[in-house]
């Protein structure tokens, strides 16, 4: 079995080395009787889940890349640094890969050869970032730009969060209070109407029919709530559903501006850090469409890469395809004249952080009172029902 052996050696400093040894006591022994102590030891061939296998998210992502540009701007080797990162990692399996990385590193692959070696962990346009900046010889400036860019991700994505905390929050109240008067309230008031016998009116009967059977089967109405709403949440992770589901975003009155104004936010900050890392004006695109949430935008971006490759040049193109609003395309034609097109996306990426921001608050503003609204008429013509059936009951006492 291979390992990724932390030494250390008798002269009091410290190696790295993928070693083989049939168990982790054996590597131990072994380093001993050199003189040397075993610091830490990460199996490299578990037989278990591979290291591939193993998904980071994204804020973990942002620290790891983090800690490579602070390893190499100050001259640390990156053997080194992967080695330091996997002993203080309480998951075995990112220990594993973090370990794997280091071991495939010091037997002569490229960075990003490595990284590609874990899909899950690393996305494409990661790898592809690294590969530039190992090309070009700007690996460090690379990662500091993709940790800028990473960290700007979850800012946004903390936004869009925050912002569905309200409509989600007031949907599960209204949902649970017309749950608990058709389970509870409504079956209780038919069983006494039942009682005195008098002829209710249609949407009254309708409504006491309806708790009945909401009464009967509520567990499984809970039950079924629930596994949707876990469902639903584990189908947002497949990048297909989100498609959909941004696609869907994308044609709704409310939040057709955010989803738009955020997939041009996306495309803007995604491209400047491709341009900056040294890639092809296509590599760019490519990478840039990929990056991009709304399926609308993304398949214009595709296309406008198809026509840069036919000639046409990237204002043309953009425009051809209406990729940017009429501003944004202006600035993108004067930077592609001057030659600083990195230089104007990393700028149209900041115009756009700030109409995201913007954009969520407006869409906020009217999604809380809609939000109301909505309720309040479920709620209340509930309970206008309700007030109704008991009314028609007691007229008809009267009588």
């Amino acid at each position: 079995m291979r390992y990724q052996s932390t030494i250390l050696d008798a002269d009091g400093s410290r190696s790295s080395l993928v070693l083989e040894a049939p168990d982790e006591q054996a590597l131990h022994a072994a380093l001993r009787d050199e003189g040397r102590i075993l610091v830490h030891a990460v199996p490299l061939d578990t037989g278990e889940e591979t290291a591939g296998d193993c998904a980071l998210p994204p804020r973990r992502l942002l620290l790891l890349t983090q800690a490579l540009y602070e390893a190499l701007d100050a001259g640390v080797p990156l053997l080194n640094t992967f080695a330091a990162i996997a002993e203080q990692e309480d998951d075995e399996r990112v220990a594993g890969m973090l370990a794997d990385l280091g071991g495939r590193v010091a037997a002569g692959e490229m960075l990003s050869e490595a990284l590609e070696q874990h899909p899950r962990a690393f996305p494409s346009i990661y790898c592809a970032l690294v590969r530039a900046g190992e090309q070009s010889g700007s690996l460090p400036q690379v990662l500091q730009s993709m940790a800028g860019f990473l960290e700007w991700r979850l800012e946004i994505a903390g936004t869009v969060r925050q912002a569905m905390i309200y409509p989600m929050v007031v949907g599960l109240a209204g949902y649970g209070m017309v749950l608990f008067m058709l389970s509870f309230v409504i079956p209780r008031l038919g069983e006494v109407i039942s009682k005195i016998g008098n002829e209710l009116p249609a949407a009254s009967r309708y409504l006491i029919a309806a708790s009945d059977v909401v009464a009967a089967n509520v567990l499984w109405i809970i039950a079924g709530s629930v596994m949707a709403g876990i469902a639903f949440f584990v189908a947002l992770r497949t990048a297909a559903f989100q498609a959909m589901v941004m696609g869907l975003l994308g044609r709704l009155p409310v939040a057709s501006n955010v989803v738009k104004t955020l997939a041009i936010a996306q495309f803007a900050r995604t491209f400047s850090v491709l341009l900056n890392s040294g890639l092809t004006m296509t590599n760019a695109l490519q990478l840039g469409a990929a990056s991009v949430s709304l399926p609308d935008l993304r398949a214009r971006i595709e296309d406008a890469r198809d026509r840069i490759i036919s000639g046409a040049r990237l204002g043309e193109a953009l425009e051809a395809e209406e990729v940017l609003p009429p501003v944004a395309m202006s600035m993108v034609k004067v930077g592609e004249e001057a030659g600083r097109l990195p230089i104007t996306f990393e700028r149209l990426g900041r115009l756009y952080d700030r109409e995201v921001k913007d954009a969520v608050k407006k869409a906020l503003g009217l999604l809380e009172p809609i939000v109301t609204v909505l309720l309040g008429i479920v709620v209340g013509g509930v309970a206008v029902l309700v007030v109704m059936t008991i009314y028609s009951a007691m007229k008809g006492v009267g009588r």
